[in-house]
């Protein structure tokens, strides 16, 4: 089992209201609260879909067991991608915490050498994810940021993927390889 705690949200959304509405061809401010609130919506969903964070912030994910095969291999951080190890720490049935962050490093967004979890406790990774500030998001990613809110503003129905999104992702899917 694992939880995602935010301790510091990004700064922002990775699509301006003003590009936004550009896109959308709105040109007037009577609709801004909802375009708004469409691309936090996108992002969200956007996100969800990766595992990515688009956005620079500093979450906190609690573990109670490690997923399996990750003591040979490492872990990599989700959402991605990691860019900085804050903090790695394990927490016994008791509360005691121990600190063993400088025992451990971040490769490659993946956490490696990780500690043993007491029976009982949990660990927490405290980590850097995200791509930067909004002009660091890959311009792909805009782009289905984009049309997630095109979709949301025409109201399209159906819970799967714009094409145009689901071809973005696999594309980017297929050069991660």
């Amino acid at each position: 089992m694992n939880n995602l705690t935010v301790i510091s949200p990004p700064d922002g959304e990775a699509l301006s209201l003003g590009a936004a509405k550009d896109y959308l061809r709105i040109g007037h401010a009577g609709e801004d609260e909802l375009v708004t609130g469409l691309i936090a919506s996108a992002r969200a969903r956007l996100e969800a879909e990766t595992g990515l964070a688009l956005l620079t912030r500093t979450v906190k994910r609690w573990f109670d067991r490690w997923p399996s095969g990750v003591t040979r291999t490492g872990m990599r951080l989700v959402p991605g991608p990691a860019s900085a190890l804050v903090s790695v720490e394990t927490v016994d049935a008791d509360g005691a915490a121990q600190l063993y962050t400088a025992r451990f490093a971040l490769s490659g967004g993946r956490l490696v050498a990780l500690p043993s979890i007491p029976p009982g406790g949990n660990a927490d990774v405290t980590f850097v994810t995200g791509f930067g500030a909004a002009a660091d998001v890959p311009e792909d990613l805009v782009q289905a940021l984009k049309r997630l809110v095109l979709a949301a503003y025409r109201r399209e129905r159906g819970e799967a993927l714009p094409d145009e999104v689901r071809d973005i992702l696999a594309a980017r899917r297929e050069r991660r390889l």
